[in-house]
């Protein structure tokens, strides 16, 4: 089957064309856009003896698979662009991704329901079924992807709270070295430390009065610790 003149164009004026087409440019503006191209003259030498494209092949390109095909991608492409915000968050993007899916398996079941009867002819029956199958098997095949994915994302985040409170008690074990402690408070003095930890003790504990010359009674005695 010969491909039509305009399938035939090199892709990037295809694209162009196609969207003339769909901001519903008049016709002879794009054909006289079109067949003014040397690239465009130079394909329709070589396969179509150098006869232009006319209106009657805009038309069929219209009602085209090729053009109805780019057409559909661009309403993806748009729908993705300018239907979800950038910062979605992934779980909502996860319901909508379970959703579609279990409106394609609904879409298959009413499908099967509806096939018809048997056929006489073994071959036709099978290479249906077979059909059938294959499409069935994609979708569970991505069924177990997504179980899958969501096991290993699982296991991925119990990693990183392990992994997260390995570093927290690791940092706190630094922090008390006597060499660390040092470095962090250079001019403190451990005796003096241990006596005021002791003093608010006792008046936190005791109620034994604080001198008039030592920490405030509001302080922590964890922050000296």
């Amino acid at each position: 089957m010969q491909i039509s003149k305009i399938g035939s164009l090199p892709r990037p004026i295809r694209e162009e064309l196609n969207r003339r087409v769909e901001r519903s440019e008049k016709s002879r503006i794009t054909l006289a856009w079109v067949n003014s191209l040397p690239a465009v003259q130079a394909v329709l030498k070589e396969s179509f003896e150098a006869e232009p494209i006319k209106q009657q092949n805009l038309s069929d390109w219209k009602k085209s698979a090729g053009y109805n095909g780019w057409k559909a991608r661009q309403d993806a492409l748009d729908f993705t662009e300018n239907s979800l915000p950038d910062d979605l968050d992934q779980s909502v993007l996860e319901k909508m991704s379970a959703k579609l899916i279990r409106c394609l398996q609904i879409r298959y079941a009413a499908v099967a329901g509806s096939l018809p009867a048997v056929q006489d002819n073994p071959e036709v029956e099978l290479r249906r079924l077979g059909d059938l199958c294959n499409n069935l098997t994609a979708l569970r095949r991505g069924d177990l992807a997504a179980e899958r994915l969501s096991v290993e994302q699982q296991r991925l985040a119990l990693e990183k709270s392990r992994a997260d409170a390995e570093m927290e008690k690791y940092c706190w074990e630094w922090a008390k070295r006597p060499d660390i402690q040092e470095k962090l408070y250079p001019n403190r003095d451990p005796d003096k430390v241990r006596r005021d930890v002791d003093r608010l003790l006792s008046h936190k504990l005791l109620g034994i009065p604080i001198p008039n010359d030592a920490l405030d009674e509001s302080t922590d005695p964890a922050i000296l610790i």
